[in-house]
């Protein structure tokens, strides 16, 4: 584990990163038992490590569950909700990633983020 030089915290702190996700699983785990924690990795979209975060801000993020691609040709996450969306573009933001905004799939299963204002069209 090494503190992150790109990503922080929302009080400012370096963010833990991980090379792997079970090197990051790993680690949630001992703050599971050390602390009590429930935390869970995720793979961040800024400088593409592991970091934890709080198992209540997981959400359900489905993959090749429709078509949609971003401007370099991935799949983009589909999430069930718009508050699924919301939780994940909070974090984003607070890692630096900019302002994302939440729009619906155009195959209408789900929400994907941008960085892009969204069109009153998609709407």
């Amino acid at each position: 584990m090494a503190k992150s030089k790109t990503c922080y915290s929302k009080n400012g702190e370096p963010r833990s990163e991980f090379e792997t996700e079970e090197e990051a699983l790993r680690c949630a785990k001992h703050e599971k038992y050390e602390r009590g924690l429930d935390l869970y990795p995720y793979p961040c979209s800024k400088c593409g490590k592991y970091h934890l975060a709080p198992e209540e801000s997981r959400v359900n993020v489905s993959r090749n569950a429709c078509f949609c691609t971003d401007s370099k040709g991935y799949s983009k996450d589909l999430y069930a909700t718009r508050e699924d969306a919301q939780k994940v573009a909070k974090m984003r933001e607070s890692e630096g990633a900019g302002k994302l905004y939440i729009y619906p799939c155009s195959e209408r299963k789900g929400f994907h983020l941008t960085h892009n204002k969204p069109n009153p069209e998609w709407y």
